[in-house]
């Protein structure tokens, strides 16, 4: 009887001969408060009866909340030191320096500033109207340009597509093809990568002959241009 009297002081955490390897190892031990908040080490349990906010294990969900509930209260903090720095310099707003935004100016950004007769080119690109560019060479006027405008910068140098190009030229006495219209390639060669606008020779009559060509895109530079007429609106 003493033995089993012995033995259950032993378990009893009250007990001045309570041992708590045996408890480790028992399975008669009655747990006092079977709810009992859970710490790592007295150092932990010390300092949670002097700081409520220290949470035991097991609680991650109220961990959780306190986090939230946190950074709520850090976000209105925040914003009301915000509303009050601003009511607080309003009366400063007009001397204040205000950075100007930077802004990269490009040929496609100069179109939307486009005046005078700039302007009109404007409209032929947004409305992609077809234009007749007169152009000319280092003596006199050389042909014309059939095509729709793509871009353009304030030097005139003009950006086309479906071009038709139309010139004349004297034609030699003995008929050859000049260098200026090109050669036929051979077929399966740079013809693939490159062909060669085809040319179409017209005689109009005192040994003048008139030039047809399609180009599915070109560049004209500005110092070439005479004359630009809108063809179609």
């Amino acid at each position: 009887m003493s033995e089993e009297s012995s033995s259950e002081s032993e378990l009893e955490p009250t007990c001045s001969k309570f041992d708590p390897l045996k408890v480790l190892y028992s399975k008669e031990v009655k747990v006092p408060v079977e709810d009992a908040p859970v710490y790592e080490n007295i150092h932990q349990y010390e300092a949670a009866m002097k700081n409520p906010d220290i949470v035991p294990i097991g609680h991650g969900k109220l961990v959780k909340k306190r986090e939230e509930e946190k950074k709520k209260k850090k976000l209105e903090e925040q914003q009301l030191l915000e509303e009050k720095n601003k009511q607080r310099f309003a009366q400063y707003k007009d001397v204040m320096p205000v950075k100007k935004e930077r802004r990269y100016v490009n040929v496609l950004s100069r179109l939307e500033t486009a005046q005078g007769p700039l302007s009109a080119l404007k409209d032929c690109v947004d409305q992609r109207l077809r234009v007749k560019v007169v152009t000319r060479n280092a003596n006199t006027i050389r042909g014309a340009l059939f095509a729709t405008l793509v871009a353009f910068d304030k030097q005139w140098n003009l950006a086309l597509s479906d071009v038709l190009e139309v010139w004349k030229r004297k034609g030699p006495r003995k008929r050859k093809v000049p260098p200026g219209l090109g050669t036929a390639v051979a077929k399966g060669t740079a013809a693939a990568i490159s062909p060669v606008p085809l040319v179409t020779e017209t005689p109009v009559g005192g040994g003048v002959w008139e030039c047809t060509r399609h180009v599915p895109q070109l560049m004209v530079r500005g110092e070439h241009v005479v004359l630009i007429n809108i063809v179609e609106r």
